[in-house]
């Protein structure tokens, strides 16, 4: 036996007529979280509470994200060690991101240099952000002359 169209469409009416609803979501009768406090873990002890930074590291740790800070100045500021101790790191390690910067920038040089490529065969976009990487070149030129001094 075969099924037009229009009976199979009469059908699904009638199952949906005698068909009653009640809800069509799960979620429509739970409770909110009361967030930042929803999934610490805590046995009702003050001493034994897992503190935010805690909780979020041990997360972090579980799903192997890691935590993305918001304010990097503050974190380095309340750091550990001696302002000395966070001068000499952090120079050291702008000293290594200098070194990735320029083996990047001579890997460039050398394509254009193997394809034969004028700077007036550049896209647009491409001059304006070599402008861009001079200007701060510059600034960053001023700031070294002022922590030499």
């Amino acid at each position: 036996m075969r099924i037009t169209e229009r009976e199979l469409r009469a059908l699904i009416r009638e199952i949906l007529e005698d068909e009653e609803l009640e809800e069509i979501t799960t979620t429509g009768n739970v409770a909110g979280y009361n967030t930042p406090n929803a999934f610490k873990k805590t046995d009702g002890t003050d001493e034994d509470e897992t503190t935010d930074d805690e909780f979020v590291d041990t997360i972090n740790q579980s799903t192997g994200y890691r935590r993305v800070t918001e304010n990097r100045w503050l974190e380095l500021k309340r750091g550990d060690g001696t302002p000395k101790q966070k001068l000499g790191r952090g120079i050291r390690n702008v000293r290594q991101q200098l070194k990735e910067i320029d083996d990047f920038l001579r890997w460039y040089g050398r394509i254009k240099q193997e394809n034969e490529l004028g700077s007036d065969s550049y896209w647009k976009n491409t001059q304006k952000h070599l402008t861009k990487i001079k200007e701060r070149l510059q600034k960053i030129q001023k700031r070294m002359h002022e922590l030499t001094i």
